[in-house]
């Protein structure tokens, strides 16, 4: 196939980046279950085995002595959260990695029409681990500071100016935490409406339209069903929903009260968003690496033009001074 051209157009970028998803659908798909399903797989595994364990925990120390001790308990706690949290912890770094080896996999996309050697794309980022880390962690605390309401006007500027950071990271190795920052922000700088335009556009479909599609195919499936008689009954044993309301009533009267049915379905609803928002991972990262080349080439193309002006300006103003001097010379 041959290499896409990428244009400095919203529409062509949104397009483009819909029929490279869909046409290696399956392919993205294969490579982020394992890091969206692990991570629920794996929490499931340590809740779930804990509340059995916690449930079944009076009849074990009535009928073995041994639980009694409560180094015993401490130490099957341990045991029985440990195959939940190593399968969660190699999936969530899966999910890390993929913010930049996805980006490396819509390159090669986009200019063979092809994503295939997952372990080469992901290469691209585990070859410089510590770096990639130092970054997460620096998105991580600003992450925490966008907490604070003071901040969240800011954090939602910032949010866009660093869209990009992961693509910069991917493809400019040279550069370090901060120039990966900056880089962002200036490819972004001129572009803001329009990246805005962009983001919300993408993030309408993945995390709100495709998200009440995929929470009907919950309910058609009885998953919802099936999820809920989990979580109410957990609820309501180990949450107290009537102190909590009547304190919350007591602030306002209007506060609407909580139930396990209601908590339940928030729950089923964040698990769904989790899956759905993981799972089409891939098409953000295309959308944002189909960018970060049409603006890096409208960048250069412009710096170029630029410079290219001001020096045939450098020059035309050059001989004009050489002929005045000449002509008063001559005078």
């Amino acid at each position: 196939m041959a290499k896409v051209k990428i244009e400095d157009n919203l529409m062509n970028i949104l397009i483009e980046s819909v029929r490279i998803y869909g046409t290696n659908f399956f392919t993205f798909t294969k490579y982020m279950l394992f890091p969206v399903l692990g991570q629920v797989f794996g929490l499931g595994l340590i809740f779930g085995l804990s509340a059995i364990y916690t449930h079944k925990l009076p009849e074990l120390m009535a009928n073995y002595p041994a639980f009694n001790d409560f180094s015993t308990i401490v130490a099957c706690v341990i045991l029985i959260t440990v195959p939940g949290m190593v399968i969660f912890m190699k999936a969530f770094w899966d999910y890390l990695v993929a913010y930049g080896a996805l980006n490396s996999m819509a390159e090669s996309a986009i200019n063979t029409g092809k994503v295939y050697d997952f372990p080469a794309h992901n290469a691209v980022i585990t070859n410089r681990t510590f770096k990639f880390v130092a970054l997460w962690f620096v998105i991580g605390l600003m992450m925490a500071i966008a907490t604070i309401p003071f901040f969240w006007l800011f954090a939602g500027v910032f949010f866009i100016y660093f869209i990009l950071v992961f693509q910069v990271f991917t493809f400019e190795q040279d550069n370090s935490i901060f120039d990966c920052f900056k880089r962002s922000l200036e490819l972004i700088r001129g572009n803001f409406a329009r990246t805005f335009c962009l983001i919300a556009i993408v993030a309408f479909f993945t995390h709100y339209l495709f998200v009440q599609g995929f929470s009907v195919f919950f309910d058609l499936t009885h998953i919802s069903e099936g999820l809920s008689s989990i979580f109410e009954p957990w609820l309501t044993t180990h949450l107290p929903f009537d102190d909590f309301n009547n304190y919350m009533i007591n602030i306002n009267p209007r506060f609407e009260i909580l139930t396990p049915s209601k908590v339940s379905g928030m729950f089923i609803y964040q698990i769904a968003l989790f899956i759905v928002t993981g799972i089409t991972l891939p098409l953000r990262s295309i959308c944002c690496t189909l960018w970060y080349k049409a603006l890096s080439t409208s960048k250069q193309s412009g710096t170029t033009k630029a410079r290219t002006r001001k020096s045939n300006g450098t020059k035309k103003l050059d001989k004009n001074i050489i002929r005045r001097a000449t002509q008063k010379d001559e005078d």
